[in-house]
């Protein structure tokens, strides 16, 4: 039964909790490898949110959103060793498959 649990979240797109402990950020500038693994990960704000980046190791950004009252609920994205995080206030991060 577990196993067609799992299909089926699978298949509508259903996000799973990957190991690994959610991490808090507060406002500043992290970066992936050293402040925290790189991976997939769910960003959802912690108050009423704000502006949230993830730039590559160039500084492009690929990630430019608001989280929070003003924007979106959440945000799910992947990120690699070598790429910066960027958040305005305090964001929650949650590894997902």
């Amino acid at each position: 039964m577990n196993s067609t649990n799992d299909q089926v979240e699978k298949a509508s797109g259903t996000l799973q909790q990957a190991k690994g402990e959610p991490k808090t950020l507060s406002a500043g500038n992290y970066v992936v490898g050293s402040d925290l693994p790189a991976g997939r990960y769910k960003a959802v704000p912690v108050g009423d949110g704000s502006n949230f980046f993830v730039r590559d190791p160039g500084g492009s950004a690929y990630v430019n959103t608001i989280l929070g009252s003003d924007g979106e609920a959440s945000y799910t994205f992947e990120c690699s060793n070598g790429d910066t995080i960027e958040t305005e206030s305090s964001v929650k991060l949650i590894p997902v498959k």
